[in-house]
This record gives structure tokens, C-alpha cells and sequence, in this order.
């Protein structure tokens, strides 16, 4: 699990002298108390971790102590102990006792903490460190569907979200920065979506890089190589050719290993691992190293299981020392290193842990045969089935996800149709003609065409309210509607502009052919009952234009000035504008 508090120069594997602070944390100076806190979750994340108890207790005294600090001193306090009560968890069960090695309901305390003082304040960037640490423990529990859901919440919230720390300085804002990148970039692996956290290492190596840290600028590297190691033996184990990432990961650990000032054992014993694993990849058919290199190999990954820095560098280590055995001819001794991992039970990195057991199934049956074989085969055979089943989980989740998405799409339509439809009608809105009128004259300005508008009114509309009824009325403007609608061209636009009024957009018409469209249009409209006897009549007025920078307001203008025409004269006419077609003053549409 990648710590997210190594983003920058900090105590390792020794603990900052108590007696800086009198022996108390409550009085400790901000920086030293951080210090303390990352070195002992950093030491708890140590895997495997024989007696962890020491260190949990550091980091629940100095939770529990942590009370009075401002919110953001509290919150990196919460996540470091949280990230190590889960690391710790995720190690297994104590080789002593056979029983978990951390305290579950001290984890659960320490994460609704976190999660109450992140939103209590505000505190966006520790909210996806929360989340990252959320996804962690569900994948303890085998639960990756939850895992999965608080992953993607974590990236949302990192990507949508302005990342508020409260830091002191801007550097330390900087280094929780590249924490938090590299918290969640360890989560997306673990979940075996190594594609997803690249670009986060990335973008931490940069901050890394930019501010001259060396130590943080390796760690990130390290960080990279557990990923391309990870997702080589993915690859490896679907029958794909994951080799180029387990050597991409082995020569970048090769650079690494280089500079051992840079990280220490507990890191560069996952480093050679890498480069064991890429000169002996998986399948039967790879051809046996040296015995002087495997002999090599094996001295420098040290004795049995020795402590790695997180679970994935001890599990990587481990399969490193069983290929170095098996080419010195030690089969056994490789079977029983990876039973004893599997003994343990690993949780939180769920691909790796399948590439154990496939290791030694492929040792025992090589090698071994037998019960051992048989046994391990079942065991390979039973976490398959295990993962098939994930796989069918997620499968599931998204398939709810792509519902959820298209009628979430549909609702976003059905609402927007809403928005620009005039509910009485049916027809497009003022809005929806607003852009449909601008959008016809840009078309005008850039082929040359001709575009016709009508502003239609119905006449006496009032008195047919006041005399019929409001019912009646509103029967009449759907009648005319309808009317309208039906004796134009499919291609024509007719909206509601408002009250009793119409507007008609006719691209690709002179205004001479628009009105004879409209004078059709409103012989047809004559023949609706107002219901007392008398007919609906219309006062139409017809403007066009066949050049550019015409504004939709200027050409609407034209066309209720000619209506109002129609209307003085007595109504039920149909009267084309005579301004001359110049361009508006103002905004130009498409000129």
C-alpha cells in the first residue's frame, strides 16, 4: 500500500525523539508531531510486520491527543492513522495467534473521524485521501463493488473540486498534493486499474521534481514501478504479454536501486525483486536463470521474509525468492515461502495475491506434484472463482451505472425539450426560436440563401376570452397552432412568441413566397369556430432578408411592424414588409 505520507523528506523507519516534547504529544510543535505520526504509520504499513502493536499504539496516543488541533493538523493526524491501522489489517493475521493483527474498530473510529472533520471544514483534498482510505478498507472486506464506487468518488472529488488543505505554506500544501495523487494512484492499483493510476504518479512526480525533492521524486518512481509490476503480471496471468512492464518496471527499479542514499532497505529489496521477475517471467516455458544469478538474486532479497515497505513490495519480494529458489533447484523451500504467504491471507491487494497463488501452483506442479500439487491447484482454482464472481459484481454495477447514466440522459432530454416547448402548443418556445432564428441567419450569411419570418397574431384574441371563455381561448391558440403547423413545410419553423402571438421562420423563402405560404395558412385558419358564431381571423406580417448582418431582433422587428400594419387596416390581412434589407446596427449575426 503506498503511504501517502512520504511526499517529502521525512523520518523513515526511526521515530522523532519523544523528549522534543517533553514526553507528551499534546505539547509537540506542529511539524514534529506530523514527523511522528507518518514515521509510525509508515512502520506499521511494514509487511510482514511481526508486532505491529507498538506502533498502533503511537498512532492512536497521538490521535487521541489531537483533539485540540486545528482541522487540518487533525485531519493528516486521522488519515496516517487510519492508512496504518489498514495496512496493517490488510497484512493478514498475526503469524503467532492466527487472529487479525489490527484493531477493526479502531480503524472504523479513525475513518468516520476523518470523514466528519473533511467535511465539518471543508477540507476537500483530505476528502479524497478519505474516500482513497474508504476504498481501501472495502477491498479488506472483499467488497470491491463499494471499493470501486468510493475510488471513483475520490477522482471526481480531485478532479472537480478546488483542493483545499488548510496548509501553512504552499510547499506543504504542495507535498499533501502529491500525497493525495499517490494514496489514490495505490488504491487504483490494488483494484488493478493500473491504467487509471499512472497519470496520478505522474502528476506527482511533477510536484516532486519542481521543488527539488529528491527523496519524494524517488518515492513516486518506486511508486511506478509497483504499478508496471503489478499490471505485467495481470497481463501475464490473462495469457497477454505483460513482459514489456515487468522490464519497463525492472530497469526503472535497476535505476533506482543505483542510488541506494535515495530509499532504504525495506525499498530496494521490492527493487531487485522487479528485476528477478522480468529476467524469469511467469509460464512454464521460461527458460531457468544462472545459478550464479539466481544465487545473487536470492542473497540480495535476503532470508526467509524479511520486512518490505508496504504489502505490495513483500508480496512482489516473495514471488521474486520463489523463482530464485526454483532455479537453484530448491523447490520446496519456494512452496513452502509462498504457502506461508497464502496461510496468512492477505487483503487489499487482490492481484497480487492471485499471482502468488498461481505461482505455486505452477511450483508444485512443475516441481512437486502429489498432494501439495493437488492442493494448491484447488486453492488457485477456488480464488479464480472468487474473482470471476468480482468480475460478475462489477459487471452488474455497470449495468446499473449505464442505466442510471441513459435515463439520467433521458430525463436531461426530456427536461430540456421541456424548456424550449411552449406547454400549451407544443410548439417551440421564444427560446427555442431565439436560437433557431440565429442559427438560420448565420446559415444565410455563409450561403448566400434567402430566409423569411412571419409574426402572426390573432385578432380579437381578448374579446374571445371575455366573451367565450378562458377555456375556449386557449382551444383557439391550439387550433391555430395546429393549423399553422400543418399548412407550412416540414422544414418551416412555427413557435409561440407569446400571449396570441406566432412567429413562422421559412429558410430558403423570398418574402413574396412567404406570404403567399401565410396567406394559405391563415384561409385555413378562418375556418376554426370560435364558439359564438364568429371565426378566428389573423393579422400577419412578413419580413425577409438574403444578406448578412441582420441581428434576430431587427429581423423580428420588421416583421411585427408590418402585423401591426395588418391590424390598423382592420385585421385578416397578410402585409409584407417594405424596409429596405440593410444590415443591423449592433451585434452582426454571421457578417
Amino acid at each position: 500500500m503506498g503511504r501517502p505520507g512520504e511526499g517529502r523528506p521525512r523520518p523513515d523507519d526511526r521515530t522523532p525523539p519523544r523528549d522534543a516534547w517533553h514526553g507528551r504529544p499534546a505539547d509537540a510543535p506542529r511539524d514534529s508531531l506530523l514527523a511522528h505520526v507518518r514515521a509510525a504509520s509508515a512502520r506499521a504499513a511494514r509487511a510482514p510486520h511481526p508486532a505491529p502493536g507498538a506502533d498502533l499504539a503511537t498512532l492512536l496516543e497521538l490521535v487521541r491527543h489531537a483533539g485540540d488541533r486545528e482541522p487540518a493538523t487533525r485531519a493528516v493526524l486521522l488519515r496516517e492513522a487510519a492508512a496504518g491501522l489498514l495496512a496493517v489489517r490488510g497484512a493478514g493475521t498475526c503469524p503467532r495467534t492466527g487472529r487479525p493483527a489490527a484493531d477493526t474498530d479502531a480503524a472504523e473510529r479513525m475513518l468516520d473521524d476523518l470523514v466528519s472533520v473533511v467535511s465539518e471544514h471543508g477540507l476537500t483534498l483530505f476528502a479524497v485521501d478519505a474516500e482513497a482510505l474508504l476504498a481501501r478498507r472495502a477491498l479488506l472486506a472483499d467488497d470491491e463493488e463499494s471499493a470501486l464506487a468510493a475510488a471513483t468518488r475520490a477522482l471526481t472529488t480531485l478532479d472537480e473540486q478546488a483542493a483545499v488543505d488548510r496548509a501553512p505554506t504552499e510547499r506543504e500544501h504542495r507535498g499533501n498534493l502529491q500525497d493525495t495523487y499517490r494514496l489514490v494512484a495505490s488504491t487504483l492499483a490494488a483494484l488493478g486499474l493500473h491504467e487509471n493510476a499512472q497519470p496520478l504518479l505522474t502528476r506527482a512526480q511533477v510536484i516532486a521534481e519542481d521543488d527539488g525533492d529528491l527523496l519524494a521524486t524517488a518515492r513516486c518512481e518506486h511508486e511506478h514501478v509497483r504499478v508496471l509490476a503489478g499490471w505485467g503480471l495481470r497481463l501475464l496471468r490473462a495469457g497477454r504479454d505483460g513482459l514489456p512492464h515487468l522490464e519497463e518496471a525492472a530497469r526503472r527499479a535497476g535505476a533506482l536501486h543505483a542510488e541506494p542514499a535515495l530509499l532504504g532497505a525495506d525499498h530496494r529489496r521490492a527493487q531487485r525483486a522487479l528485476v528477478t521477475l522480468a529476467r524469469q517471467p511467469a509460464g512454464p516455458d521460461r527458460p531457468d536463470a544462472g545459478i550464479g544469478t539466481a544465487r545473487a538474486d536470492l542473497e540480495a532479497l535476503g532470508p526467509g521474509q524479511p520486512p518490505s515497505a508496504c504489502l505490495a513490495d513483500h508480496l512482489l519480494v516473495v514471488l521474486a525468492r520463489a523463482r530464485a529458489l526454483v532455479a537453484l533447484g530448491r523447490p520446496d523451500e519456494a512452496a513452502a515461502g509462498l504457502d506461508e504467504v497464502r496461510a496468512r491471507r492477505p487483503r487489499g491487494e487482490p492481484g497480487l495475491a492471485l499471482a502468488v497463488s498461481r505461482e505455486l501452483v505452477a511450483v508444485t506442479a512443475d516441481h512437486l506434484g502429489g498432494v501439495p500439487g493437488r492442493r494448491a491447484l484447488r486453492d488457485y482454482t477456488a480464488d479464480l472463482e472468487h474473482e470471476l464472481f468480482t468480475l460478475q459484481q462489477a459487471r452488474v454495477l455497470s449495468l446499473r451505472t449505464r442505466i442510471a447514466h441513459e435515463q439520467l440522459r433521458r430525463e436531461h432530454g426530456e427536461i430540456s425539450v421541456q424548456a424550449r416547448t411552449d406547454p400549451l402548443t407544443g410548439l417551440p418556445n421564444r427560446r427555442a426560436l431565439d436560437d433557431a432564428l440565429a442559427d438560420h441567419l448565420t446559415t444565410v450569411a455563409g450561403r448566400g440563401s434567402v430566409l423569411a419570418i412571419a409574426m402572426v397574431d390573432v385578432d380579437r384574441f381578448k374579446t374571445i376570452n371575455d366573451r367565450v371563455s378562458h377555456a375556449r381561448g386557449d382551444e383557439v391558440l391550439r387550433l391555430v397552432a395546429e393549423t399553422l403547423r400543418r399548412c407550412l413545410r416540414a422544414d418551416d419553423l412555427v413557435a409561440r412568441y407569446g400571449g396570441d402571438e406566432f412567429v413562422a421562420v421559412l429558410p430558403g423563402s423570398s418574402p413574396t413566397d412567404a406570404r403567399a405560404a401565410l396567406e394559405r395558412a391563415a384561409a385555413a385558419v378562418a375556418g376554426v369556430p370560435v364558439g359564438d358564431g364568429s371565426r378566428v381571423s389573423l393579422s400577419v406580417g412578413v419580413a425577409g432578408t438574403e444578406h448578412s448582418g441582420l441581428t434576430p431582433g431587427t429581423l423580428l422587428a420588421r416583421a411585427d411592424r408590418a402585423m401591426y400594419e395588418a391590424k390598423r387596416a382592420g385585421g385578416g390581412a397578410v402585409v409584407l414588409d417594405a424596409s429596405t434589407d440593410t444590415p443591423a446596427d449592433g451585434l452582426l449575426v454571421g457578417g
